[in-house]
């Protein structure tokens, strides 16, 4: 009896373990469009204005994630209208309303992957674009992940840069 019982737990656990993997395989390949609130346009803040991806995006330096942009980022620029469009509109009226913009996440890791900015990118010297892509070219923001984030693109990464691939790497 104590076998069959065995069995039956190692059954389960593969099924679990299976059923585990696949929503994960699905979760992280989504091909899922994400809209934003707001037609967010890199290209004049990169180009025309001169910012860079950490003026907006705190902690890609110094903190283990990066983050989404505050109300409290937009206001340093757009208190008031510097140019003409919807877009700007809408984010000098979250300003002046005090709103949090409601962005969305495009690039969300599995629970279980451990990864730092800091690390990829002061000590890694690692330019956002390289996971990103070109994002200051961009009119409108992307509606999914430009640059896949797959295990292997990691891995052969780690490989290019003889850094570990032990599985404690990166997963806890």
């Amino acid at each position: 009896m104590n076998k069959m019982k065995l069995s039956i737990v190692r059954s389960g656990g593969r099924l679990l373990l299976v059923s585990f993997l696949t929503t994960l395989l699905i979760r992280c390949n989504s091909n899922e469009e994400i809209v934003q609130p707001i037609e967010y346009n890199h290209y004049v803040h990169f180009n025309d204005v001169g910012l860079d991806c950490t003026d907006c995006h705190l902690g890609v330096e110094d903190k283990i994630n990066a983050t989404i942009p505050t109300i409290e980022i937009c206001s340093s620029c757009h208190e008031d209208m510097n140019g003409e469009s919807e877009a700007e509109a809408q984010v000098v009226e979250a300003v002046s309303n005090e709103d949090e913009i409601p962005w969305q996440r495009i690039y969300v890791l599995p629970d279980h992957v451990f990864f730092s900015h800091r690390r990829h990118v002061k000590s890694g010297k690692i330019s956002c674009k390289v996971c990103h892509g070109e994002v200051e070219n961009l009119h409108s923001p992307p509606r999914k992940q430009i640059v896949p984030i797959t295990m292997g693109r990691c891995m052969k990464c780690h490989d290019n840069k003889s850094i570990s691939n032990d599985c404690i790497t990166c997963h806890v």
